[in-house]
């Protein structure tokens, strides 16, 4: 298995206005030491790398951080997601089943934490960004699956779980109005928040580098030697020389295993694709204006989600069910890949553009257009838990990755944690971190048996 970027990625639409730092090097050559090398230049690498230099005290005390990247700065999976962070009631229901009432009650105040994190750092560094402070409607067109959920949902309540008093079950006769979605025979509403994910990224890539960060993109790592010792450096091999750093943190999600062998079938990558569709302009001036982001329950396996953009045009994702058999399949175009270049299949956008116009007021007659269609490589973890902390076996290096496709529900506040684990030495228990999310020779365990190395 080869976990290198491969060159000419599909155009993700968030792409489409690069920025100036998108392929900016502070140097020819990697420096020949620093403090803290970060891999990778997404959420989780750029937030981790502004917590560790905006809580260092003065500026003589801040480290040396060499952010360095494979491709261009913040290409990879934050660049290519659907840009809406929620937790679906699926989600919650799996988080109550598999680790219990008061992990799940845990996990959700994690996930409010995220959104508010985000809008937070936008406003502090005025970052434009298009965040918005939405809802977000789990949509359901199949009545025994919503009929299921909403008994689990019934059960939690009479309970008196407390984490649910922002969340609401929808249904009735104005269901399809309510949500804005023909077919829906049922609802659940969350809150959300919706953003441009890459120019939230790179606009805080800025304020890393005005705190003295320094960046190489285009620098694939080739492979890091880890060190022996706290007194000794990692060195790491990149396209532009080798680097001795101090520190190293992995933020290369599904790439991670490529450089660190025992997150083999530990963190597995696979891809998904994503879409924009834009409505006619007659559309645009008759139809209401899309005002929540969405998951699709099409039934209980296929899920999609959309996230409606200013501009009237909208953000879909998912098809699984346009290119898998059923739940089970794992074929090579998508599972155990990170071959961004190419699309799954070419059928998944024409069915987005499909059901958009057939499930929205006023855009049935709208002659609807794909504006763009592209993938992007995620890593999944058989737990469906993210690895974050000290990389078991070393002193001197963490790992965040594996998000299992929710990343920016993840990643926000995880990166303060991380900074606090590389900066102070703290252990995981004493971070803001959940103690499920630590990476542990038990969890490295936990492997993928049907994946090849």
């Amino acid at each position: 298995m080869n976990f290198t970027p491969v060159p000419n990625p599909t155009a993700s639409y968030w792409l489409s206005e690069p920025h100036e730092l998108a392929d900016f090097c502070s140097a020819a050559t990697v420096p020949e030491q620093v403090d803290i090398a970060i891999i990778g230049t997404g959420l989780a690498g750029v937030a981790t790398a502004y917590h560790i230099l905006k809580s260092s005290d003065a500026k003589q005390k801040r480290p040396s951080v060499a952010l360095i990247e494979a491709r261009g700065a913040c290409s990879g999976a934050t660049a290519r997601n659907g840009g809406h962070i929620k937790v679906k009631l699926e989600t919650l229901r799996d988080w109550y089943e598999q680790h219990g009432p008061a992990a799940a009650a845990a996990l959700v105040s994690w996930s409010e934490a995220q959104r508010r994190c985000l809008q937070q750092i936008s406003e502090d560094e005025g970052i434009d960004c298009e965040l918005q402070v939405r809802r977000s409607y789990d949509i359901f067109f199949d009545k025994e699956h919503a009929a299921g959920l909403k008994e689990w949902l019934s059960a939690r309540r009479k309970e008196g779980v407390d984490w649910l008093k922002d969340m609401q079950w929808v249904e009735g006769p104005h269901i399809e109005r309510v949500t804005g979605v023909k077919g829906a025979v049922a609802a659940f509403s969350s809150p959300a928040v919706s953003l441009w994910p890459y120019k939230f990224v790179t606009g805080l890539l800025e304020k890393v580098m005005e705190l003295g960060a320094t960046l190489y993109t285009n620098t694939p790592v080739k492979s890091v030697q880890s060190s022996t010792s706290q007194s000794s450096p990692a060195v790491l091999s990149t396209s532009k020389g080798d680097v001795r750093a101090a520190k190293v943190v992995y933020a290369s999600n599904a790439y991670v295993a490529g450089l660190v062998p025992q997150y083999r079938r530990v963190i597995v990558p696979f891809v998904g694709q994503n879409s924009r569709i834009v409505p006619s302009r007659a559309t645009l001036e008759q139809a209401p204006t899309l005002a929540t982001t969405y998951n699709f329950h099409h039934d209980a396996a296929w899920v999609d989600y959309l996230n409606p953009r200013p501009d009237g045009a909208v953000i879909h994702g998912g098809g699984g069910r346009s290119f898998r058999k059923d739940r089970n399949d794992r074929s090579g175009a998508w599972f155990n890949s990170v071959d961004d270049s190419r699309l799954i299949s070419d059928r998944v956008a024409e069915d987005f553009r499909v059901f958009d116009q057939q499930h929205f007021y006023g855009w049935q007659n709208g002659e609807a257009k794909v504006g763009s269609t592209w993938t992007g490589v995620m890593g999944v973890t058989k737990d469906g838990l993210p690895h974050a902390g000290r990389v078991p076996g070393t002193d001197n290096e963490w790992i965040l990755a594996g998000f299992n496709g929710g990343g920016m529900l993840l990643i926000p506040t995880m990166t303060k944690g991380i900074a606090e684990m590389v900066l102070d030495g703290k252990d995981l228990e004493d971070t803001n971190i959940p103690p499920l999310f630590k990476t542990t020779d038990s969890r490295l365990s936990n492997i993928f048996t049907d994946v090849s190395d």
